[in-house]
């Protein structure tokens, strides 16, 4: 059987998966803006290192808990996906040693910026997989339009352009959110749910 081929799992291990995922996306959605957009512009570089950290941790558990979810898109490309945004990560708490002594947010948020583009293939591989796996249309291709946004806005920065698209897409992370919390919680009369593959062709979850 090719890596590429349809698998499904267990529906226990997608349902627990997928509120595991959403419900780091949430902690990340709330402890994200507190370190990057409030403690690091009033110079507390330490809290601000310290939530980066976390949030690294947080994208390796979503990491983790998306891999089944997105199996029945493909294995290899499911893998591949979630192996970017745990290199993402990784990139992400690296940057974080810049906020540690000797302090240099400027190389912190160059770091970072390089990346988001990491962060964007794999919310564009995402978006792929969702799609082949038989989730939503409409949120595949808002996953992967966020995904396009991060990728663009690295390239700005390499070009020197200061727009940032980000800020626009990125309503498919919150869809993906919304949907992986929504969808871990519905079931039919017996208590099960399907498992995401068993809808394509039918473009709902």
């Amino acid at each position: 059987m090719s890596v590429l081929s349809n698998t499904r799992m267990p529906v226990g291990a997608t349902r627990s998966n997928a509120r595991t995922a959403g419900l780091a996306l949430l902690a990340m959605a709330v402890l994200a803006p507190l370190g990057l957009l409030v403690a690091l512009p009033a110079g507390w570089f330490g809290a601000a290192a310290a939530t980066v950290a976390v949030v690294a941790a947080l994208d390796i558990v979503v990491a983790v808990a998306l891999l089944p979810i997105l199996e029945p898109g493909g294995i290899l490309l499911a893998r591949i996906a979630c192996a970017a945004r745990a290199v993402y990560a990784a990139a992400f708490l690296a940057a974080a040693g810049f906020l540690v002594a000797p302090v240099e947010p400027d190389r912190f948020q160059a770091a970072w910026d390089a990346a988001l583009l990491i962060f964007g293939v794999h919310l564009l591989l995402v978006g792929v997989a969702l799609v082949r796996a038989g989730a939503p249309r409409w949120l595949a291709a808002l996953v992967g339009l966020a995904g396009v946004g991060y990728v663009t806005d690295a390239v700005l920065v390499l070009a020197g352009v200061d727009v940032s698209v980000g800020v626009v897409t990125f309503v498919g992370e919150v869809a993906l959110l919304v949907w992986l919390l929504g969808w871990a919680g519905r079931g039919n009369a017996s208590g099960e749910e399907s498992s995401p593959g068993a809808h394509r062709g039918s473009g709902v979850s």
